[in-house]
């Protein structure tokens, strides 16, 4: 009891420092973009929506709305404990950690791509030879030029 008398401000400390540091690593882990919103994604839209609408007492405005993003990010931290507690997801993580289902890229031709790899299917090679050809000529155009001793004073 008398340790943690005196140690009871550094626990404390200690265990904000250590949620808020697991909330970061979890955010840094878990997908950015994903066609469903799930995850963290809401509460950043949210909370770039918010940062855009501060204009007057920017300082308070943006303290305000960190603050509100952490929580948010908290509540689905404790969502998703909540599902895996009644048995809805397998994991405590799954509601945040995923797999995203991304848009397809409209301007990606599927079908050029497979004609461009049947046709050039070596292009590892083509490229370590394009390398070696730029090297060659970096060594040339550095033999033309004249050094600094070599020039006329």
């Amino acid at each position: 009891m008398r340790f943690i008398r005196h140690h009871w401000f550094g626990m404390i400390t200690g265990l904000i420092i250590f949620a808020f540091f697991s909330l970061f690593i979890l955010i840094l882990l878990s997908p950015r973009q994903d066609m469903l919103r799930r995850g963290f994604i809401p509460c950043t839209e949210e909370f770039v929506e918010e940062i855009v609408i501060c204009k007057k007492n920017k300082v308070w405005c943006l303290l305000k709305s960190s603050a509100k993003n952490s929580w948010c990010d908290f509540k689905v931290v404790g969502y998703g404990i909540a599902k895996w507690v009644k048995g809805e997801q397998n994991y405590p993580w799954s509601n945040y950690i995923f797999i995203p289902q991304l848009p397809e890229d409209e301007d990606f031709n599927e079908e050029a791509r497979a004609e461009y790899l049947k046709n050039n299917a070596n292009f590892s090679i083509e490229m370590e030879e394009l390398k070696k050809i730029n090297k060659e000529l970096e060594d040339e155009s550095n033999q033309q030029e004249p050094k600094s001793e070599d020039k006329p004073q």
